[in-house]
């Protein structure tokens, strides 16, 4: 080998290393550079799925406003185990639009019942009517309605719930007490 090949090879690794960390950040999953590198982090397809197998989990089938079953909490869940964007809803002010969901949101979610042992009813996330500029249609923010069988509002015990959201790295927690937030929990990650 040349002293030439060799400064090539020391140059251009590095930047290979540093370009597939920077593909698989970007793509929501996680890259290894050797054999004795740490386990993968799970991708968002595979946090959907377990999400979509874990019991206290209960991702709603019906959005509160109105109609479109291809875009409710559990088939935004289905979509993205599938490798899918998750579907916002027609009548919403980001129409029909496939959203990736956030591996940070999708953990948040996850751990809110394998952590801290809550058991949630999640009402959405890309789908239902949001402001213009939510989170939710980033995919990075759900809302829950009921928490250990409870509805928000009517004795459920929000605020602890609130204070887990952001240990999990929610930056925008809103609930009873914030204005549009009286009868749901609003978890959302940074964008």
């Amino acid at each position: 080998m040349s002293v030439r090949t060799v400064r090539t090879v020391r140059t251009t690794a590095p930047r290979l290393i540093a370009g597939v960390a920077a593909l698989a950040a970007l793509m929501g999953t996680a890259a290894t550079t050797s054999a004795t590198a740490a386990p993968a982090a799970p991708n968002r397809a595979a946090l959907a799925k377990q999400i979509l197998g874990t019991k206290g989990i209960a991702p709603a089938t019906a959005h509160v406003g109105g109609r479109h079953a291809a875009s409710t909490a559990r088939q935004n869940l289905v979509d993205t185990a599938h490798g899918k964007g998750a579907l916002t809803s027609p009548w919403g002010d980001r129409p029909h639009r496939r959203v990736a969901l956030d591996t940070r949101m999708l953990n948040g979610m996850l751990k809110l019942r394998t952590q801290y042992g809550y058991r949630i009813s999640v009402s959405e996330i890309v789908g239902g009517d949001h402001s213009s500029r939510s989170r939710h249609y980033a995919g990075i923010a759900f809302d829950i309605n009921y928490i250990n069988g409870r509805h928000v509002g009517s004795g459920a015990p929000h605020r602890n719930l609130m204070a887990a959201c952001k240990k999990l790295g929610a930056t925008e927690v809103l609930g009873p007490g914030n204005a549009g937030h009286a009868t749901h929990v609003h978890c959302g990650w940074p964008r």
